[in-house]
C-alpha cells in the first residue's frame, strides 16, 4: 500500500476547506495516519473479504427498514 504523505495531509486539508498545516504537523500526522492504516491492514490481513454475499437481495431485504 502506498504510504501516506505529508503531501496529502495538506491536501486533504485544502480540499476540506481548512487552511493546510504546517510542515512540522503535517509530518506528524501522516506518520500517525499511515500507522493507523498499517495496523488496520495488518488486523485485516488474515480476514477474507466477498465483494458481496451470495444472497444480496435477501440480507438487504432482512436488514431493510420496514
Amino acid at each position: 500500500m502506498a504510504r501516506i504523505s505529508d503531501d496529502l495531509i495538506a491536501a486533504q486539508a485544502v480540499s476540506a476547506g481548512r487552511k493546510p498545516p504546517t510542515e512540522e504537523r503535517a509530518k506528524a500526522l501522516a506518520a500517525a495516519v499511515d500507522l493507523m492504516v498499517q495496523a488496520a491492514d495488518d488486523a485485516a490481513s488474515g480476514l477474507a473479504f466477498e465483494s458481496e454475499p451470495a444472497h444480496i437481495v435477501t440480507a438487504m431485504d432482512e436488514t431493510a427498514v420496514p
